[in-house]
């Protein structure tokens, strides 16, 4: 790492993984202390952790936490997509004319492409962590589709070839080769989906298991995250009712995460049109840290039934944290690392008659898999590995 930087992290977005990034940067910063400074620009909702991360490390002076205030969070957030990218930039230019640091990394590249590209210069150095390119994905058929396509390649191209933005760190490892193509000067870095690993006993598993009333013998299928219609479960549940009873006697389906009222009452509407043969538990709640792994742990099979997904997904590391098979999507990069790298099964996770046939395949044979993929995929993405490869790129 070069030494007497000033690195300003920025992410006006706090909940799930954007809170778990900067944790592991924060994280590695506070345990290795290196020459320079970091500033952490977020949402005040995550001063407690950040001052959490800081208590268990005393002495460290060369870090501080900077907070958006509520004013600007609603500025950006009701905006339009367009309109918010320049006005999240704008937000990033005033941090910095502010603070001064020598580069920004902006945690969520992908909202400012278009303001990086057509909005004001910055005086400091930018680098970014991309989470969705598609430029390399097959287009879909439709006038509207090729529209959509064409308008993201001339936008990506736009972002590569002005100067100022100087690493992009890629989540989809896929597009690594044909985004360095693209670009003369800025330089991409392939980026591990971080995982922060724990030692779960059996007695931890079985517990959680009691506490959700698991009828024995019952295969566990866990669907964990933000819960909403991009997650398959609409189609999952229609497979579902298609199962013979026996089968649905066979199964559990965990729906594990938080969930919006609106939402909630459709998937509870759907879920009770599957019947009573069928062992559905609902956990709609934000799972944090130690309690993550053991809800992997106690799984059989992890779902990424995810509709039209871009990008890698962090349910596939901590899957293959707990050496557990996933059901995926066939489509985009998590489909082709899970059939590739023989993580599980893909199918059409648009079609309840593609999923109930995987779902009965599981009943009914072994599902092959790598446990040593598995295990590879965990240690690549380690949260120790992420922050590496970030600050001595920054």
């Amino acid at each position: 790492m070069n030494r007497a930087k000033k690195i300003l992290l920025f992410d006006t977005i706090i909940d799930g993984h954007h809170a778990d990034y900067l944790t592991h940067l924060i994280a590695y910063w506070v345990q290795n202390r290196p020459e320079g400074e970091l500033i952490v620009v977020t949402q005040q909702s995550f001063g407690k952790q950040f001052e959490a991360l800081l208590e268990a490390k005393p002495g460290v002076k060369n870090i501080r936490f900077v907070p958006i205030s509520e004013e600007d969070i609603e500025t950006v957030h009701g905006a339009s997509m367009a309109t918010r990218s320049f006005k999240e930039w704008n937000l990033v230019l005033k941090y910095g004319q502010t603070h001064q640091p020598s580069h920004v990394l902006l945690m969520y590249f992908d909202l400012f492409m278009l303001a990086t590209w057509l909005g004001r210069s910055a005086p400091f150095a930018v680098s970014g962590i991309y989470f969705r390119p598609d430029f390399h994905y097959k287009t879909r058929p439709g006038i509207k589709a090729r529209l959509n396509g064409i308008r993201k390649k001339v936008t990506l191209n736009g972002v590569l070839n002005r100067k100022g933005l100087t690493n992009l760190f890629c989540l989809d490892h896929s597009a690594v080769e044909g985004l360095q193509a693209l670009s003369p000067h800025v330089k991409i870095w392939p980026l591990a989906d971080p995982v922060e690993s724990y030692a779960i006993t059996p007695a931890e598993v079985e517990h959680l298991r009691t506490k959700l009333g698991i009828s024995p013998n019952r295969r566990i299928l866990l669907l964990f995250g933000h819960l909403d219609d991009r997650k398959g479960i609409e189609p999952l549940l229609n497979a579902l009712k298609l199962l013979k009873p026996e089968q649905q006697r066979a199964l559990c389906l965990v729906l594990a995460g938080p969930i919006q009222p609106g939402f909630r009452e459709k998937v509870e509407s759907s879920m009770a049109e599957v019947g009573s043969d069928m062992q559905m538990v609902r956990v709609f709640d934000e799972i944090k840290g130690r309690e993550i792994q053991v809800y992997f742990e106690l799984s059989d099979y992890v779902l990424a039934l995810y509709q039209n997904h871009i990008g890698m997904a962090s349910v596939v590391v901590r899957a293959a944290v707990s050496g557990k098979p996933v059901l995926a999507s066939d489509y985009g990069y998590l489909g082709h690392l899970v059939q590739t790298e023989q993580l599980g099964a893909v199918t059409d996770a648009t079609s309840p008659a593609a999923i109930r046939a995987l779902l009965e395949r599981i009943l009914t044979e072994q599902l092959p898999y790598s446990k040593t993929n598995l295990q590879k995929l965990a240690d690549r993405n380690s949260n120790v590995y992420f922050a590496e490869t970030i600050f001595n790129h920054l």
